[in-house]
């Protein structure tokens, strides 16, 4: 889903955003031991910091950043110029990749915003080869039952009535074939009761 113009705006606050995800990618990089030169997939680069910090921190052999929102997709290409990043817009729940194209899709507060997210699942779990991850940190909808979360609630505009519980997004990604290696709490300045995931496509 497309961002409101609040959410635009947070997203576009470089400096806040540049403090912020630093540390969350290096995170991932590390509880992932994904090794360098992996074909890797973004979902939901949005304005390209979190992607800069990707290729920084996962060195990646080849990388395609993808996003839903089109205006964001000309910020990243302009934030990306001169790295070898592909940057292109695409639904999450319907990629053009063919099956087993990647060794890792990796994804920063992403799933939360996608209605069918059962759907996204699914197609993220066709696009990774066996053996391949799913690297996410992630919000579930216990996040805005906190009562930090109850205000933004009021700000943010994200699909509350669909959005997974950590543990259904658990069990899901198990249906599906993955396993889950870590699982590990990330809350932002104790406020957000958001996760980091890896899981291994089996």
């Amino acid at each position: 889903m497309k961002m409101n113009r609040l959410e635009y705006w947070i997203m576009n606050f470089d400096f806040g955003r540049k403090l912020y995800l630093r540390g969350i990618v290096q995170t991932l990089q590390e509880i992932s031991q994904l090794p360098p030169r992996q074909k890797i997939l973004e979902i939901g680069c949005g304005n390209g910091i979190g992607t800069r910090f990707i290729y920084e921190y996962f060195q990646p052999s080849q990388f395609i950043a993808t996003e839903y929102d089109e205006r964001l997709v000309e910020i990243t290409k302009k934030k990306t110029n001169g790295k070898n990043i592909l940057v292109e817009q695409a639904d999450a729940t319907a990629f053009r990749f063919a099956d087993n194209e990647f060794d890792a899709v990796i994804g920063l507060s992403v799933l939360h915003h996608i209605p069918n997210w059962q759907k996204a699942l699914n197609e993220l779990r066709r696009i990774i080869k066996p053996n391949g991850l799913l690297i996410i940190k992630e919000l579930s909808i216990e996040t805005f039952e906190t009562f930090f979360g109850k205000i933004s609630r009021r700000f943010v505009e994200h699909p509350y009535d669909e959005m997974f519980r950590k543990d259904e997004l658990i069990d899901y990604l198990k249906q599906t074939g993955f396993i889950v290696e870590v699982l590990t709490p990330h809350s932002m300045l104790g406020l957000l009761g958001d996760f980091y995931l890896v899981a291994r496509k089996m």
